[in-house]
């Protein structure tokens, strides 16, 4: 019973003091500013705050100061960017929460590595990406692709690709569209709007937007043999 009291205890304590965190740090902030996450940083006695769309901030343990900008970390010559870190700590949590069977996926049967691709039908990279969709798969490059139509979800590009997530079989209907070919107007319970916006909260603007397993993100077009040299270097 005892051991329960103080465990009890200690979990209030905890989320008082997140809470109390949260709070100090929400006041030095401009007013409904989004807090996406909240922790110790690397820097000591600073604290880092992700907010809005994937944006990186600094605030000292004592609430006085805030840095924005790019934070290099230096370890025995090997230099490391501290915003991609956490910037890619949230897009990994945001990608990771993203269901199985929400993605369009083109499947290598050696796989080797799977990657997730924010993509637009109309976007020229994106077609010219998925017309060498066969030198991915044979590189071992299974690709997982997700919604982000750049026009916004009013646009007939949206549509489009609701059409294709709801047919019958997506992965022609995503090709037809990405030819510049019509497909039937569908309409279903979709993760369109869901892609969206959670790509636009880790920061991406355009496609292709190229997403690793372990968070880093590319923007753009890049050749499969280009790619696989990304990838096996780590």
């Amino acid at each position: 019973m005892r051991n329960l009291i103080l465990f009890l205890y200690f979990s209030f304590f905890t989320l008082a003091s997140e809470e109390d965190l949260l709070s100090k740090i929400s006041k030095i902030l401009p007013a409904g500013l989004p807090i996406n996450f909240i922790e110790e940083s690397l820097i000591p006695e600073f604290y880092v705050v992700n907010v809005a769309n994937n944006q990186i901030l600094y605030v000292s343990n004592d609430f006085k100061f805030v840095l924005a900008g790019e934070v290099i970390a230096l370890n025995n010559g090997e230099i490391t960017s501290l915003n991609d870190v956490y910037e890619n700590k949230l897009i990994k949590n945001i990608i990771d929460s993203i269901e199985a069977d929400e993605s369009i996926d083109f499947i290598s049967s050696n796989e080797r590595f799977k990657l997730k691709i924010f993509t637009d039908v109309t976007c020229s990279y994106c077609r010219l990406l998925h017309s060498e969709i066969d030198q991915y798969l044979s590189n071992g490059i299974t690709i997982n692709y997700l919604a982000f139509p750049r026009d916004g979800l009013d646009s007939e590009v949206y549509k489009d690709m609701v059409s294709a997530w709801c047919s019958s079989d997506p992965k022609d209907s995503l090709s037809k569209l990405k030819k510049g070919k019509n497909i039937e107007n569908k309409d279903c319970n979709n993760p369109v709007d869901e892609h969206y916006r959670k790509g636009s909260l880790i920061g991406i603007t355009g496609t292709p937007t190229i997403i690793l397993e372990d968070g880093r993100k590319f923007s753009g077009y890049i050749p499969a043999n280009e790619l696989i040299k990304i990838l096996e270097s780590g």
